[in-house]
């Protein structure tokens, strides 16, 4: 699969279905983590699991979580941290490869950073948008 190359102005026009999606993440993520299931051992020395099923909601929830992650990679957008709602699209910007850096609650695609950057180095995107390089498919 191609890596999706975004520019400012396709990475805001996705925010509302990526909005959603981590808001769901969010929720489904949070309460898998207040329902921890505890998992049978069958043989406690050795840590050999019990093979019966597990709750049917936290099934579910899971199948959930992994469903919005697929359809957040086939937006082209790269989750970085679910509980803070940080997401990253892959952009160019002055002759390289970057990434533009989004979290929930934030209106709208403001700042980027490098590919080694992070969060921790990520910077406001430069007046008028920060579109020097328009966004195309494939790299």
């Amino acid at each position: 699969m191609e890596r999706k190359i975004f520019t400012v102005s396709q990475a805001n026009l996705a925010l509302p279905r990526v909005s959603c999606l981590v808001t769901g993440l969010q929720e489904r993520h949070r309460w898998v983590r207040a329902h921890p299931q505890q998992v049978p051992l069958l043989v406690r020395h050795y840590q050999i699991v019990n093979e019966g099923p597990v709750n049917s909601e936290y099934f579910e929830t899971l199948i959930g979580i992994r469903k919005s992650l697929r359809e957040l990679e086939e937006i082209g957008v790269q989750v970085k941290d679910i509980s803070t709602g940080l997401v990253d699209f892959p952009a160019r910007m002055y002759g390289r490869d970057v990434l533009l850096c989004w979290r929930l609650g934030e209106d709208n695609v403001g700042f980027w950073h490098d590919l080694e950057g992070g969060y921790t180095g990520r910077q406001p995107l430069p007046d008028g948008g920060g579109e020097p390089e328009t966004g195309k498919q494939g790299h």
